[in-house]
């Protein structure tokens, strides 16, 4: 072969490389849309305003899988014609192409849900399709966008695409263990809500796993960057404010207390950036892990109000229920709340490892 045809097929493997990263790129873009769509809808559902397919969230959803969709095709376009990386981005590709067909089908699935039985809830069939398809979406985005930046040896401010990564893994994550806990999915026609023991027992498990494996991937996938915590943090704490909060005018004041959870984050961060050993992953993963009813306020008062008090919560109350319930659900749910957390920090390095395998 030439030189000049090695040139060409060189050339050929980088760009064919780009294209793959940059459908994982739009591909994760989308998956956020949907995260957005999909806990602006939960909000709308709460305060009980009118429901059909054809509603605001919705149209932002289904704008995000076709974003998605986009990035998945680009995905595949770059992965077909790079013979040199194939193997490398096979399971982010497969991850991807299980996410976006679950994706494309809640789609003509919720259409005709909405047509035949009206209000839907949480859990209803067509909506747990699309949170699936969410989650595998962003997890194939996550492992393309973690592998590019370890194969190249990124080290300049593209690795906080790192936090583009996670963000919608971990808001994907949160809607799952929000169908499985939450009591918002009993309709007319069918009564989807969780048994209250069992939801009372995901959310206090679940939701501190998932803070503290987020927040430990973004620090490990990131080569430990300075800040990845705190940003990754805070857009969530923006995204989830400004949807589950933001539209209740009723709880718009709690605003400033719901941004106080920056600072765990915060201090996260500064603890890892002097000190990486294992009694600091212990004690962080174990801090990240016991914030759990305070990051996820304030949806996450139903899921133990069902259990603990039994009221019935009207939007402009769940702020008074909310603190009423605090003392009780932390003494309940700390310990192993932080024990979680604790897992989630030292398994995230075997998986981060399997992400970005040392020999990349």
């Amino acid at each position: 072969m030439s030189t000049e045809s090695k040139s060409n097929l060189n050339f050929l493997q980088i760009y064919s490389e780009r294209i793959f990263i940059l459908g994982s790129i739009v591909t994760n873009l989308g998956i956020l849309l949907v995260t957005v769509g999909g806990s602006w809808d939960i909000t709308n559902h709460l305060l009980s305003k009118p429901e059909t397919f054809f509603s605001s969230p919705h149209a932002l959803m289904y704008s995000g899988v076709l974003i998605s969709l986009i990035g998945v095709v680009l995905s595949f376009i770059g992965w077909k014609n790079s013979d040199r990386f194939r193997e490398l981005y096979h399971v982010s590709l497969k991850f991807k192409l299980i996410g976006i067909a679950l994706l494309a089908g809640a789609g003509p699935f919720d259409f005709v849900w909405h047509l035949n039985f009206g209000l839907d809830g949480l859990l209803s069939p067509p909506h747990f399709t699309l949170i699936t398809g969410m989650f595998l979406s962003s997890v194939g985005g996550m492992v393309g966008i973690s592998r590019y930046l370890k194969i190249n040896k990124v080290n300049s401010i593209l690795i906080y695409l790192i936090i583009l990564a996670v963000i919608p893994v971990w808001l994907s994550g949160s809607g799952i263990i929000s169908s499985l806990s939450l009591p918002f999915s009993s309709t007319d026609f069918f009564k989807f809500n969780p048994e209250p023991m069992f939801a009372f027992f995901v959310a206090s498990l679940s939701y501190p796993f998932l803070i503290s494996i987020s927040m430990f991937f973004v620090f490990r996938l990131s080569d430990f960057k300075f800040g990845a915590m705190s940003i990754l943090g805070g857009i969530f704490l923006l995204i989830y404010g400004s949807t589950a909060i933001v539209p209740n005018f009723a709880l718009f004041d709690s605003i400033q207390f719901y941004s106080l959870n920056l600072i765990p984050f915060i201090i996260s961060d500064i603890i890892l950036r002097f000190r990486k050993s294992r009694i600091s992953y212990i004690f962080v993963g174990g801090l990240l892990g016991s914030i759990f009813y305070m990051v996820y306020y304030p949806y996450v008062m139903y899921t133990f109000n069902e259990v603990l008090l039994g009221k019935i919560v009207s939007p402009s109350l769940i702020y008074f229920v909310y603190f009423e319930l605090i003392d009780e659900v932390l003494s309940l749910t700390v310990i192993p709340a932080i024990l979680m957390g604790i897992f989630a920090a030292l398994l995230s390095e075997k998986i981060s490892k399997k992400i970005q395998p040392i020999n990349i």
